[in-house]
């Protein structure tokens, strides 16, 4: 492969003294690169970046000789802390302690995750939790191959507009995969495609998971439903990296089996919730004929996705800064846009 390209770029990264976190951006940006470059969005940038802005002289920066030590911490002068943070890990918050004692609970019944909304059973093994999935899996499928091969009773339009129909419900399967309606069951397709396309905001300095995923409805939903109640960033980031390298789409998720995703999706825990939510996230997707919209609403609540889940929606792919988020960095976020404005 080329230097330039994008997998040879994250690649190299490994041997060049970089971080971990370091290479997981880098590993980002390759993949968004190839998704882009998938999209025909690379060929667009080079016309631009072939106007080459007026810029003024950099000024060159003099390297000044310290006088004196510049860092005065009380560590380095082997001078003991007034404070060790012990103080601070002692204390707990509510929340916290309450879902410590459902985990402590569930490993003590031998249990896994929780039953559907408003039901709280759990299930009593891992094998009923997967024939539940497997089960919630089947009914999507159905629908969606009920999309798929529907005609809808509509007159023909004219050779253009059926051939613009034509072009935008191609884009539709690039992006989403086959899984998505037939061509007459759907009878705006440019408002469909732009309904589940995302406009991805500016890179910030919060490092947010939801700023690599703004420019596709379904990963951004998806990515919060899967992040949701885990406090690792790791953790988060190498699952969510992982599901998404093998389930590209919302078909291919849905022509997934459930062990395999199980065996991705493992460390976040909460496997049947989880994976029920990627199932209807994907089937609202790709099933509906109509606009794209989650909300609290009944007519647009989609299983799995709350508060936090529609705040990401509306910021990220709506690009809503008047939304008042309750998330504190999702707050932050929308605060640092409103300043680049």
């Amino acid at each position: 492969l080329p230097s330039s390209h994008p997998r040879a770029m994250a690649v190299a990264a490994a041997d060049d003294g970089l971080t971990d976190y370091e290479r997981q951006r880098l590993a980002h940006v390759a993949r968004n690169r190839e998704y882009m470059a998938r999209l025909g969005v690379l060929d667009l940038a080079k016309v631009v970046s072939s106007e080459k802005p007026t810029t003024a002289p950099s000024r060159k920066r003099v390297k000044r000789e310290p006088t004196e030590p510049s860092r005065r911490s009380g560590r380095l002068l082997n001078v003991k802390p007034e404070h060790d943070g012990s103080a601070v890990d002692a204390l707990r918050d509510d929340d916290d302690e309450e879902d410590a004692g459902e985990r402590r609970d569930k490993r003590g019944t031998g249990r896994i995750a929780t039953g559907p909304a408003g039901d709280a059973s759990v299930w009593d093994s891992e094998d009923a939790a997967l024939e539940a999935s497997r089960q919630w899996l089947e009914d999507a499928r159905a629908l969606m191959l009920a999309r798929t091969s529907a005609v809808a009773d509509m007159p023909k339009g004219s050779r253009g507009e059926e051939a613009t129909r034509a072009r935008w419900r191609k884009e539709a399967v690039g992006r989403w995969g086959d899984g998505v309606p037939a061509i007459d069951a759907v009878e705006d397709w440019e408002r469909w495609v732009k309904s589940r396309v995302g406009t991805p905001p500016p890179p910030s300095d919060l490092q947010l998971l939801q700023e690599y995923y703004a420019h596709d409805a379904w990963q951004l939903l998806v990515a919060c439903v899967l992040m949701s109640r885990v406090s690792s960033w790791d953790v988060k980031h190498n699952t969510i990296s992982a599901f998404f390298a093998k389930y590209p789409t919302p078909t291919h998720a849905l022509a997934a089996s459930p062990d395999d995703v199980l065996e991705v999706i493992r460390p976040l825990g909460l496997f049947p919730a989880r994976f029920r939510s990627v199932v209807e996230v994907s089937t609202k997707v790709v099933s509906d004929v109509g606009d794209f919209d989650v909300g609290p609403e009944p007519n647009r609540k989609v299983y799995g996705v709350g508060e936090f889940g529609i705040d990401s929606f509306e910021v990220f792919v709506r690009g809503n800064l008047a939304r008042q988020p309750a998330d504190k960095t999702l707050q932050s976020f929308v605060a640092w846009q409103k300043r680049r404005r």
